[in-house]
């Protein structure tokens, strides 16, 4: 079973830095990113968890938006959970594992139901919120979700729907509400062609990421080859919810941040030893780069981040990507005519 974590506030001394989150007492009061992670974030690796930690502060923290949010980290229990995505893929429009129900009972329900209780057993209480005071909760909530965590994130969806309908919700209601969750999902191992009327996302998929295409070559075969040749970036809408932005990725092994008014190099760690005859470029560093010169998608989950925690009604998925208030003007217009261009790219 997977666990949520918080970093220590000052004063507090827990280990490693890391406090679970107890979820049945969870309430998330004002607007917080929750980091569903990738495959080797695991319970008991809390280097790993504290990486995570660095990893979605340092994204949240790049625009004043960004820095108004709490952060939480999602851990796997080990790489048996990798079993999840292969049984999510073939049943998304209903599969959940106790992932999905722990995440929602922890994050989700207190927000739309009060006096939520689920006990050791899966019996639910609780009594329905108006709609209107469930959606306004539920924008606290902003899913950034990577490789295995793009299956928790929908499997949370997924439960979410089946607790809301236990407590009273409609499905019509329950659908609508969770539209006001904000979702980015980068190196996607979900299937977002099936996903249409869920949380309001984001998906970002590079088109030579090898782990992605094989995903889509199992599930979405004819688009996974079309892809495999795609030389610019494109963003799709796929539903009044849900949008697609596709490209490659270049396989160099540095890219540049700015760190203290200066440009800095970082290394890119990669998936696959060095000797291995090529790359993954399915590392986390290729979807949130500010470099240009690594990612098409440069910047664009910075801006999306901030723009999710800065909402205060419904927004659609392309509402997320514009820069942030802020934003350096040339730095601002150069960023506004790649996403204009890649919207209208046929």
């Amino acid at each position: 079973m997977g666990k949520l974590w918080r970093r220590a506030g000052q004063g507090e001394t827990v280990a490693n830095g890391l406090g679970e989150v107890d979820l049945d007492s969870l309430r998330l009061e004002k607007p917080s990113v929750i980091f569903l992670t990738g495959f080797f974030t695991y319970d008991d690796a809390p280097q790993h968890i504290r990486a995570a930690f660095k990893g979605i502060n340092e994204l949240t923290n790049a625009t004043e938006q960004g820095k108004a949010a709490d952060t939480y980290v999602w851990s796997h229990a080990g790489l048996k959970e990798i079993f999840n995505l292969a049984a999510y893929d073939a049943m998304p429009r209903h599969r959940t594992s106790e992932n999905g129900y722990d995440l929602s009972r922890g994050v989700i329900m207190p927000l739309v139901a009060k006096d939520f209780k689920m006990d050791a057993q899966g019996n639910v209480t609780g009594t329905p919120l108006p709609l209107d005071e469930a959606k306004k909760n539920l924008r606290n909530v902003t899913f950034f979700a990577y490789s295995a965590g793009t299956i928790t994130a929908q499997e949370c969806f997924n439960a979410s729907v089946k607790l809301m309908k236990q407590v009273g919700y409609s499905e019509k209601d329950a659908r609508e509400a969770l539209h006001e969750v904000a979702l980015l999902s980068v190196g996607v191992m979900s299937r977002p062609g099936s996903e249409k009327d869920r949380f309001t996302t984001l998906y970002l998929e590079a088109t030579n990421d090898r782990i992605v295409s094989m995903k889509n070559r199992m599930w979405t075969p004819l688009r996974a080859v079309f892809d495999w040749f795609a030389k610019k970036l494109k963003i799709k809408t796929l539903s009044p919810n849900s949008a697609i932005i596709t490209g490659p990725v270049k396989k160099k092994d540095k890219e540049t941040r700015m760190q203290d008014g200066k440009p800095v190099e970082k290394e890119i760690k990669g998936m696959l030893p060095k000797w291995f005859p090529f790359k993954s470029n399915h590392e986390l560093p290729r979807y949130v780069t500010e470099d240009e010169g690594v990612s098409p998608f440069a910047r664009i989950v910075q801006y999306s981040l901030g723009n999710a925690v800065a909402r205060d009604k419904l927004l659609s998925p392309l509402d997320l990507l514009p820069p942030p208030d802020g934003t350096p003007t040339a730095e601002a217009e150069v960023y506004r005519a790649k996403i204009a261009k890649a919207v209208s790219e046929p």
